[in-house]
């Protein structure tokens, strides 16, 4: 009998499940003969720009809303549990990764916020950061991967999106950072 592995995407705001980095990254640990679980969040509070002052409501509601989706989850009944998280995603699944005593972890961290790092889990763990991300600098992420040991791919003038606006240059970041989470699942 195979193993009973389990990927729950936690997404961002604005970057859902079908976007490209979280689609693909659900690709490739489905593909590895992992359950998918998509989280989505509903009804959250409208960004504009970079304007941070909804951020504590919002996270407020993506925890509710995680909490809800996830609590029949049985993952004391799975061999390797896999947290993918992008954005406000990174943030909610720490978060939830240290309220709750799951073994067999691993994180992966899509364009991390500086708040992902206010919890700490103990839990082997992947990070890609664009290095124009206008949400966190790189100085600060980099500091935090570093401190905890994360291994950090940084993405040269690529957006929060990991994105830079060169359709080839961002296709070949999405394949990259797809290898190295499939490297890093293995």
């Amino acid at each position: 009998m195979g193993k009973n592995n389990l990927c729950v995407l936690f997404p961002g705001v604005g970057y859902t499940a079908e976007r490209p980095l979280m689609y693909y990254a659900g690709k490739v640990l489905k593909n590895k003969g992992y359950e998918i679980i998509s989280l989505k969040y509903e009804g959250l509070p409208k960004k504009k720009g970079n304007d941070v002052s909804k951020m504590g409501e919002t996270f407020d509601m993506v925890m509710e809303q995680t909490g809800k989706q996830l609590k029949d989850v049985r993952f004391d009944e799975y061999d390797s549990v896999v947290f993918v998280g992008k954005s406000i995603g990174t943030i909610a699944m720490v978060r939830y990764a240290s309220q709750a005593s799951l073994d067999n972890l691993k994180l992966v961290y899509i364009t991390p916020l500086a708040q992902t790092f206010m919890d700490t889990v103990k839990a082997p763990a992947i990070a890609f950061h664009g290095t124009s991300d206008p949400w966190v600098g790189t100085d600060i992420i980099e500091a935090e991967c570093e401190r905890r040991g994360v291994p950090l791919y940084k993405y040269k003038d690529s957006n929060h999106s990991l994105e830079t606006g060169d359709v080839k240059t961002d296709i070949e970041s999405v394949g990259d950072v797809m290898m190295k989470i499939e490297n890093f699942i293995d």
